[in-house]
């Protein structure tokens, strides 16, 4: 059970954490939080502890997770391939690096919506990806809701690929979904659109890589479990503590106030932290860091979590500003 616990926290301290973003610029009202089928089981997939390295390959190289890491899914998911569906919105909505959505217009002027996410993590779909869709191993699952959920395997250990969710009530939905995840499926092994690397920017990191083992260790304790979460987010646990690392976009609003009830904290060397401790059963200490900010308000941030059961007690925000201490000196400089 406590296993079981352990992960379903550090999958809502992602949630909690998360920023919203659209491409190409930012968007303050889109949550990054996934709509998942009902029966879908919240995991996160185990990696090589020592390295951070899966030990499988990508089944093309155009799918290695340091080429998808730098896609745009906004620019990927195009105007051009959303217009034979209809008439897309002209805005895009997305939230982290990896996911983008445009809420459009079938042709009948009826509602139809298309998110699409790179490198998405996946848990049960691997076992039963039985189709096929543009060469790869697919699954597809459709909701009484009118949604469907398709997602394309681009690599097995550990299992990631490309996902794409349709919100279609007055026509079928896995058809949309399919037929545009075939598209964009062909445009990224082509020749893919990829984001401008700003200075100071984390996109390219291997978030499970980049910390030492000396800082893991103090964060979460002597023999802690890694989990990868996707292209950009990375956790270790052990019985009591839970650490998360998360790279991603951000709306930054002004006066950097990510959360009403934050504490400014000084990690050294003028950098600033904002903490906010969230006294819940599963207390967690939520760590941002600001890398790069636009004059749009578009940013990039860290973020670290350390949470644990309440009984166990120790200094979670203590935690997180030691690992985030050690970690800032290792990230690209603005």
């Amino acid at each position: 059970m406590s296993r079981i616990r352990a992960v379903l926290a550090i999958a809502a301290a992602l949630v909690t954490l998360a920023g919203c973003a659209s491409g190409p610029g930012l968007d303050k009202h889109v949550s990054n939080r996934r709509t998942v089928p009902a029966n879908a089981a919240n995991t996160a997939n185990t990696v090589d502890p020592t390295s951070g390295q899966s030990s499988g390959k990508p089944v093309d190289p155009a799918f290695a997770v340091e080429k998808l890491r730098l896609v745009d899914p906004c620019k990927l998911m195009s105007k051009d391939l959303l217009e034979p569906f209809g008439k897309p919105d002209t805005r895009y909505s997305g939230s982290a690096y990896t996911r983008c959505s445009n809420y459009m217009k079938d042709t009948s002027g009826k509602d139809l919506n298309f998110s699409v996410e790179v490198g998405y993590q996946m848990s049960y779909e691997l076992s039963k990806a039985t189709k096929q869709l543009a060469g790869l191993k697919s699954y597809e699952q459709k909701l009484d809701s009118g949604a469907c959920f398709i997602s394309a395997i681009t690599q097995e250990n550990p299992p990631i690929g490309v996902r794409m969710q349709v919100g279609y009530k007055t026509g079928d939905a896995c058809e949309a979904g399919r037929k545009l995840l075939e598209s964009v499926i062909k445009k990224l092994k082509s020749n893919p659109p990829k984001y401008t690397v700003k200075k100071g920017s984390p996109i390219e990191l291997d978030p499970c890589t980049v910390p030492d083992q000396a800082a893991i260790k103090e964060g979460s304790g002597e023999g802690a479990r890694m989990l990868l979460y996707g292209l950009h987010s990375c956790g270790w646990n052990t019985r009591t503590v839970n650490l998360t690392l998360d790279f991603r976009l951000t709306y930054v609003p002004k006066d950097n106030k990510f959360d009403d009830k934050q504490t400014e904290v000084d990690l050294g060397n003028g950098v600033k932290g904002y903490q906010t401790l969230q006294e819940t059963a599963y207390p967690t200490c939520n760590l941002l860091v600001l890398l790069t900010k636009d004059g749009n308000g578009n940013g990039e941030v860290v973020a670290i979590s350390v949470a644990g059961s309440k009984e166990d007690q120790f200094d979670r925000c203590a935690k997180a500003q030691a690992f985030a201490k050690a970690l800032l000196p290792k990230l690209p400089k603005a």
